[in-house]
């Protein structure tokens, strides 16, 4: 299971002061040695810019990402590129799946994030296999094959992600622009063992009283 000190690495804001060890090719693909030191949780973490040398740490496994690791690229056109193989159950069409993401509208890490699970405090939950407003139909194809606990990032065509209408804020600020490709960051926190399902989703709980429920580890006492 990736720890939860290991979500919050990948997902807290640039603002959050995080020590970030470099990983090797085999350490990123086979997920040994990935002992990264515990973050507090963003609300009890001091504000405080990255250090130059952290900046260009996380720089470095971002281009790392990009330009040395295999990828492979779909007959749609999305491009997969895997980081960390998961070990987890690998969920088929139609199960119910939790993940974390992040899209960019230019590359990898570059600027704040068109949209983002980390900012609901829990991992976004869909039926795979039925892509919805926020899991765009390039997303939902990229994490086919992925196990649970797994990283993989996925460049995905307009046409799979937010078309020529692209995303905008609700005051018409333009987050993607029309046809233009997005760069998905992805871990799938439950692909089928319902660690999630049970702290997010537990029995007797109203499907509104289960949407307040907040974990961004899916596990219990972590954040």
């Amino acid at each position: 299971m990736l720890p939860p000190r290991f979500l919050l690495l990948l997902f807290c804001s640039a603002a959050t002061a995080l020590r970030v060890p470099c990983l090797s090719r085999r350490e990123l693909l086979l997920g040994a040695g990935v002992g990264l030191p515990l973050a507090a949780p963003p609300s009890a973490t001091a504000k405080m810019p990255l250090s130059t040398d952290e900046q260009d740490r996380l720089d470095a496994l971002s281009k790392f990402s990009r330009d040395t690791l295999p990828s492979t690229t779909l007959p749609s056109g999305v491009v997969v590129l895997d980081l960390y193989r998961g070990s987890g159950p690998e969920p088929r069409a139609g199960d119910l799946v939790y993940a974390h993401f992040k899209v960019w509208p230019r590359n990898f890490r570059s600027g704040t994030p068109a949209d983002s699970s980390f900012l609901d405090t829990r991992p976004h939950e869909w039926r795979l296999g039925t892509p919805d407003e926020r899991i765009r139909a390039g997303f939902d194809e990229g994490i086919v094959g992925m196990r649970e606990d797994g990283w993989r990032r996925l460049i995905v065509p307009a046409s799979l992600a937010y078309g020529s209408a692209g995303l905008t804020t609700q005051r018409g600020v333009a987050l993607v622009e029309p046809d233009e490709p997005v760069f998905v960051d992805v871990i799938l926190v439950d692909g089928g063992s319902g660690r999630c399902a049970e702290i997010l989703r537990p029995a007797g709980v109203s499907e509104v009283g289960a949407r307040r429920l907040k974990s961004i580890s899916c596990v219990r006492g972590a954040p």
